[in-house]
């Protein structure tokens, strides 16, 4: 009998497996450690109170938008303005209901003059909806 030598000589494939699992391990070890790629990170919502319904939906009132009695009425002044006719404009706010006094020139005749209240009764109705209006004219 022919004495055989218990000597490990390795796998070659065991070997090439080794090594491709260490080199695959090394690129996975080193793509995920840059702190400086910050596209993949996770993106949440907006600190608004929301949940971030504001970004996507600007008319939302929040913190850079307020609802204040002056600003409604500045745009009260603001939308009568282009029409005509109209001398001065005073605007009085009690809860839901915005009283609106137009002093008009006065050569209108009493017909000009409803025409115009109308008019301006429903471009303030249409810009405020929040409001009741009330429209009343003055010479």
């Amino acid at each position: 009998m022919q004495k055989q030598s218990f000597e490990y000589k390795g796998n070659w494939r065991s070997k090439t497996i080794l090594a491709l699992l260490g080199c695959m391990l090394a690129i996975t070890a080193v793509g995920c450690g840059n702190g400086e790629n910050r596209q993949n990170r996770v993106q949440t919502y907006g600190h608004d109170g929301y949940m971030g319904y504001s970004n996507s939906n600007p008319n939302l009132p929040g913190r850079h938008m307020s609802l204040t009695y002056e600003a409604d009425g500045n745009m009260v002044e603001q939308v009568l303005a282009p029409i005509a006719g109209i001398e001065d404009t005073q605007v009085i706010f009690n809860g839901a209901a915005m009283h609106v006094n137009l002093r008009v020139n006065e050569n209108l005749t009493d017909a000009q003059v409803r025409t115009l209240r109308n008019k301006a009764q429903a471009v303030v109705q249409y810009n405020m909806p929040r409001y009741i209006v009330h429209v009343e004219t003055h010479k």
